[in-house]
């Protein structure tokens, strides 16, 4: 599953097919692809970028002896950016370019993710039909389930196969739909510091392939949850035998722990985020008895943060449960900086009923702590599988 074409503006999103480029308006390698890959050398690396509200991580992969192994990786806050702000754009621009030579990455065309409360994902399903029929039927579709003018949007799809409901059977479409504006200004940064986007992600098809996609034992059979919680949002995908169900975008993450640090101790969002980051656990049982005074005051006001997100997170699955042909989620994956949060894993199986790890998805070279039971850092879990987009299927 490579997932979405790209968010690439133009071309086939448009709502009139009158507007779309003709053939002889392509560029030369899709009218020779064939002949390309010929005398072309094939890819053997792949770099990705995932701009998170509060750090942006970038990672490149090696599929030289034919196993994709980490050659480089590196991370940064990310900058205070508005898209269209001038100075905000800036800085993130000087950003890339500094965590690019200092990480050593290679590649300087990139695979980005794209992710905030803009990006609009619906899963749908349509008849079976011809795959030229099946571009018109998206469209029909996204006008019904977007409450925003196709015609401000750029659209994708992935075909996630066929599924059946009562005797019929349709065809299960995971849509995506991102601001064309939006779009030109992520392509307009990375452009500025001198990279080349191929295509930009979802995070959600990077959770899928990197827990999932891949042949290891995070990717067993059964149906699984998988959680990203970032600051600022979490991501939520289904599989269930290792084919994908449900993705949601959550808008609640990290920060809310953060939000309930400041209110408790009188704090400003930084001085909490210090924090949180510094001395933040969550207790379990035993420890509640006998601990000090300081410490029950942390464990409340995190837990305080945490009711929100984990009413949330319940939520989507009351609703995943509800369809049709849905199977009980048997266990939980969990990755993003939110997870590191000492106790947290217990924490959260506890709240779940069911048992909770941390994915290892067996790519040598990313970064870990195997002191701390962590296979590698959960919070390069999406910019990873984003990284595999050409090589997990």
């Amino acid at each position: 599953m490579r997932g979405l074409r790209g968010f690439n503006p133009g071309g086939c999103d448009e709502k009139d097919s009158s507007r779309r480029k003709k053939p002889e308006d392509q560029p030369y390698t899709h009218r020779n692809g064939g002949l390309l890959r010929i005398i072309v050398p094939k890819k053997t690396r792949f770099a990705a970028v995932d701009i998170g509200s509060r750090e942006t991580k970038v990672v490149e992969v090696s599929t030289a002896d034919s196993i994709p192994v980490v050659t480089a990786y590196g991370r940064f806050a990310s900058p205070a950016i508005v898209l269209g702000d001038t100075v905000g754009e800036e800085a993130m621009v000087n950003a890339l370019k500094e965590v690019f030579l200092t990480s050593g990455i290679q590649s300087k065309e990139v695979i980005a993710t794209i992710s905030g409360e803009r990006v609009i994902t619906r899963h749908i399903k349509v008849p079976v039909m011809p795959a030229k029929e099946l571009e018109n039927a998206v469209m029909f579709e996204a006008e019904t389930y977007i409450p925003i003018p196709v015609e401000e949007l750029t659209i994708r799809y992935v075909n996630l196969g066929e599924i059946e409901s009562g005797s019929k059977k349709y065809l299960h479409l995971l849509l995506a739909a991102v601001p064309t504006t939006m779009v030109f200004d992520y392509y307009g940064i990375f452009t500025r510091a001198g990279l080349i986007v191929a295509a930009i992600d979802l995070q959600s098809l990077g959770l899928w392939r990197v827990f999932s996609g891949l042949n290891t034992s995070a990717a067993r059979e059964g149906t699984v949850g998988i959680l990203d919680i970032g600051a600022s949002a979490t991501q939520l995908v289904v599989v269930r035998d290792r084919a994908l169900q449900l993705t949601r975008i959550l808008p609640v993450g990290g920060n809310l722990l953060t939000h309930s640090l400041a209110e408790n101790y009188g704090l400003n969002f930084e001085q909490a985020q210090r924090l949180k980051e510094d001395e933040g656990e969550l207790l379990n049982t035993e420890a509640v008895v006998s601990a000090a005074a300081g410490a029950m005051q942390m464990d409340f006001s995190l837990r305080d943060g945490l009711s929100s997100l984990v009413r949330e997170i319940r939520r989507s699955l009351d609703y995943y449960t509800s369809q049709e042909g849905a199977a009980p989620i048997e266990r939980f994956i969990i990755s993003g900086g939110t997870s590191k949060l000492i106790g947290f894993r217990e924490f959260f199986a506890e709240a779940m009923e069911a048992p909770v790890d941390f994915g290892n998805p067996g790519v040598p070279g990313l970064p870990g702590d195997d002191s701390e039971g962590i296979p590698f850092d959960p919070a390069f879990a999406v910019v990873l599988g984003t990284a595999l987009r050409e090589v997990v299927e």
